[in-house]
Protein backbone atom coordinates (compact mmCIF):
# COMPACT_ATOMS: atom_id res chain seq x y z
CA UNK A 1 0.00 0.00 0.00
CA UNK A 2 1.14 3.50 -0.70
CA UNK A 3 0.22 5.98 2.00
CA UNK A 4 -1.33 9.01 0.39
CA UNK A 5 0.18 12.29 1.49
CA UNK A 6 -2.10 15.19 2.39
CA UNK A 7 -4.15 16.91 -0.28
CA UNK A 8 -6.58 19.78 0.10
CA UNK A 9 -9.63 17.68 1.08
CA UNK A 10 -7.89 15.36 3.59
CA UNK A 11 -6.24 18.34 5.25
CA UNK A 12 -9.60 19.98 5.59
CA UNK A 13 -11.02 16.78 7.08
CA UNK A 14 -8.07 16.55 9.45
CA UNK A 15 -8.71 20.16 10.47
CA UNK A 16 -12.35 19.33 11.19
CA UNK A 17 -11.23 16.34 13.27
CA UNK A 18 -8.80 18.57 15.21
CA UNK A 19 -11.55 21.13 15.82
CA UNK A 20 -13.90 18.42 17.04
CA UNK A 21 -11.16 17.10 19.34
CA UNK A 22 -10.89 20.57 20.86
CA UNK A 23 -14.68 20.69 21.18
CA UNK A 24 -14.73 17.31 22.95
CA UNK A 25 -12.07 18.54 25.38
CA UNK A 26 -14.01 21.73 26.00
CA UNK A 27 -17.22 19.78 26.60
CA UNK A 28 -15.49 17.44 29.04
CA UNK A 29 -14.07 20.41 30.96
CA UNK A 30 -17.40 22.19 31.34
CA UNK A 31 -19.57 21.82 34.42
CA UNK A 32 -22.53 20.80 32.25
CA UNK A 33 -20.95 17.62 30.88
CA UNK A 34 -18.31 15.41 32.45
CA UNK A 35 -16.70 12.64 30.43
CA UNK A 36 -15.34 9.85 32.60
CA UNK A 37 -12.93 7.09 31.69
CA UNK A 38 -12.29 3.87 33.56
CA UNK A 39 -9.01 3.54 35.42
CA UNK A 40 -6.64 0.63 35.61
CA UNK A 41 -5.49 0.65 32.00
CA UNK A 42 -2.63 -1.88 31.69
CA UNK A 43 0.54 -0.30 30.37
CA UNK A 44 3.97 -1.30 29.21
CA UNK A 45 3.52 -2.45 25.63
CA UNK A 46 4.36 0.29 23.15
CA UNK A 47 5.01 0.63 19.46
CA UNK A 48 7.13 3.21 17.71
CA UNK A 49 5.58 5.63 15.27
CA UNK A 50 7.21 3.62 12.49
CA UNK A 51 5.59 0.41 13.74
CA UNK A 52 2.19 2.12 13.90
CA UNK A 53 2.69 3.36 10.31
CA UNK A 54 3.46 -0.25 9.35
CA UNK A 55 0.16 -1.40 10.93
CA UNK A 56 -1.67 1.09 8.72
CA UNK A 57 0.46 0.23 5.69
CA UNK A 58 -0.14 -3.53 5.99
CA UNK A 59 -3.82 -3.44 6.95
CA UNK A 60 -5.50 -0.61 5.04
CA UNK A 61 -6.52 -0.46 1.38
CA UNK A 62 -4.28 1.36 -1.09
CA UNK A 63 -4.84 5.10 -1.32
CA UNK A 64 -5.99 5.70 2.27
CA UNK A 65 -4.70 9.00 3.64
CA UNK A 66 -3.13 8.69 7.11
CA UNK A 67 -2.38 11.78 9.15
CA UNK A 68 1.16 12.52 10.27
CA UNK A 69 2.11 10.99 13.62
CA UNK A 70 3.31 13.45 16.25
CA UNK A 71 4.60 11.05 18.92
CA UNK A 72 7.59 8.74 18.74
CA UNK A 73 5.85 5.96 20.73
CA UNK A 74 2.25 4.86 21.27
CA UNK A 75 0.66 2.66 23.94
CA UNK A 76 -0.77 -0.63 22.68
CA UNK A 77 -4.12 -1.19 24.38
CA UNK A 78 -4.98 -4.36 26.26
CA UNK A 79 -7.86 -6.11 24.46
CA UNK A 80 -8.91 -7.74 27.72
CA UNK A 81 -9.14 -4.35 29.47
CA UNK A 82 -11.03 -2.89 26.49
CA UNK A 83 -13.63 -5.65 26.71
CA UNK A 84 -13.97 -5.78 30.50
CA UNK A 85 -13.66 -2.11 31.51
CA UNK A 86 -13.38 0.38 28.70
CA UNK A 87 -16.12 -0.63 26.26
CA UNK A 88 -18.77 -0.96 29.01
CA UNK A 89 -17.81 2.57 30.15
CA UNK A 90 -18.12 3.82 26.56
CA UNK A 91 -21.54 2.18 26.25
CA UNK A 92 -22.70 3.94 29.43
CA UNK A 93 -21.36 7.27 28.18
CA UNK A 94 -23.16 6.82 24.86
CA UNK A 95 -26.42 5.88 26.61
CA UNK A 96 -26.13 9.07 28.65
CA UNK A 97 -25.63 11.12 25.49
CA UNK A 98 -28.57 9.42 23.76
CA UNK A 99 -30.82 10.08 26.80
CA UNK A 100 -29.97 13.77 26.45
CA UNK A 101 -30.93 13.71 22.78
CA UNK A 102 -27.36 14.49 21.70
CA UNK A 103 -27.22 12.60 18.36
CA UNK A 104 -27.91 15.12 15.63
CA UNK A 105 -27.02 15.45 11.98
CA UNK A 106 -24.60 18.20 10.94
CA UNK A 107 -23.53 18.93 14.51
CA UNK A 108 -20.91 17.82 17.03
CA UNK A 109 -23.42 15.17 18.16
CA UNK A 110 -22.87 12.88 15.21
CA UNK A 111 -20.62 9.92 14.44
CA UNK A 112 -17.43 11.98 14.34
CA UNK A 113 -18.30 13.55 17.69
CA UNK A 114 -18.91 10.10 19.17
CA UNK A 115 -15.62 8.76 17.77
CA UNK A 116 -13.86 11.73 19.38
CA UNK A 117 -15.56 11.08 22.74
CA UNK A 118 -14.32 7.48 22.46
CA UNK A 119 -10.77 8.70 21.80
CA UNK A 120 -11.02 11.33 24.54
CA UNK A 121 -12.03 8.64 27.05
CA UNK A 122 -9.15 6.42 25.93
CA UNK A 123 -6.75 9.37 26.20
CA UNK A 124 -7.99 10.19 29.71
CA UNK A 125 -7.49 6.55 30.76
CA UNK A 126 -3.95 6.69 29.37
CA UNK A 127 -3.24 9.94 31.22
CA UNK A 128 -4.47 8.44 34.49
CA UNK A 129 -2.18 5.44 33.92
CA UNK A 130 0.80 7.71 33.02
CA UNK A 131 0.97 5.86 29.71
CA UNK A 132 2.11 6.91 26.26
CA UNK A 133 -0.46 8.33 23.86
CA UNK A 134 -2.88 5.52 23.03
CA UNK A 135 -2.52 3.87 19.62
CA UNK A 136 -5.93 5.01 18.43
CA UNK A 137 -7.32 6.98 15.51
CA UNK A 138 -10.52 8.24 13.95
CA UNK A 139 -11.37 6.47 10.70
CA UNK A 140 -13.59 7.98 8.02
CA UNK A 141 -15.25 5.31 5.95
CA UNK A 142 -18.09 4.99 3.46
CA UNK A 143 -20.73 2.98 5.37
CA UNK A 144 -21.54 0.57 2.53
CA UNK A 145 -22.37 -2.35 4.85
CA UNK A 146 -24.04 -2.46 8.25
CA UNK A 147 -21.80 -2.67 11.30
CA UNK A 148 -22.16 -2.28 15.04
CA UNK A 149 -25.91 -1.77 15.00
CA UNK A 150 -25.84 0.87 12.28
CA UNK A 151 -27.31 0.27 8.85
CA UNK A 152 -25.61 0.70 5.50
CA UNK A 153 -26.19 4.43 5.01
CA UNK A 154 -24.02 4.70 1.89
CA UNK A 155 -22.61 7.89 3.43
CA UNK A 156 -19.39 8.89 5.17
CA UNK A 157 -19.17 7.57 8.72
CA UNK A 158 -16.62 7.73 11.57
CA UNK A 159 -15.43 4.80 13.63
CA UNK A 160 -12.45 4.35 15.94
CA UNK A 161 -9.24 2.42 15.26
CA UNK A 162 -7.44 0.90 18.25
CA UNK A 163 -4.19 -1.05 18.12
CA UNK A 164 -4.64 -3.77 20.75
CA UNK A 165 -2.37 -6.54 21.92
CA UNK A 166 -4.57 -8.81 19.75
CA UNK A 167 -3.97 -6.67 16.67
CA UNK A 168 -5.81 -3.70 15.14
CA UNK A 169 -9.51 -3.28 15.88
CA UNK A 170 -12.32 -1.10 14.59
CA UNK A 171 -14.84 0.06 17.19
CA UNK A 172 -18.25 1.55 16.52
CA UNK A 173 -18.22 4.20 19.26
CA UNK A 174 -22.01 4.54 19.35
CA UNK A 175 -22.54 0.92 20.37
CA UNK A 176 -19.18 -0.34 21.56
CA UNK A 177 -19.29 -3.07 18.91
CA UNK A 178 -15.83 -4.08 17.77
CA UNK A 179 -14.08 -6.36 15.36
CA UNK A 180 -10.60 -7.08 14.12
CA UNK A 181 -9.69 -4.63 11.37
CA UNK A 182 -9.29 -7.46 8.84
CA UNK A 183 -12.91 -8.54 9.52
CA UNK A 184 -14.43 -5.05 9.40
CA UNK A 185 -17.08 -5.17 6.64
CA UNK A 186 -16.35 -1.61 5.45
CA UNK A 187 -12.57 -2.00 5.31
CA UNK A 188 -12.50 -1.64 1.49
CA UNK A 189 -14.15 1.80 1.76
CA UNK A 190 -11.85 3.37 4.39
CA UNK A 191 -10.95 6.87 3.20
CA UNK A 192 -8.96 8.62 5.91
CA UNK A 193 -7.25 7.84 9.23
CA UNK A 194 -6.54 10.65 11.69
CA UNK A 195 -4.28 9.86 14.64
CA UNK A 196 -4.85 13.37 16.11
Amino acid sequence: MTIVRPTRDPLRLAGVVAALTWLALAISASAARVVRAPGGMPTGKTVTAEQLWQEFDHNLPAGVWVSPLENSEYEVISARWLRSSFLPAVQEEMKSLWRQGIPEENSAGNCSGFALVFRLMLGLAAMEAHARAPATATVIVSQQKPFGGLSATLENHCVAFVLTDEGPWIVEAQSGAHTRLAEYPNLPTVKLVSVH
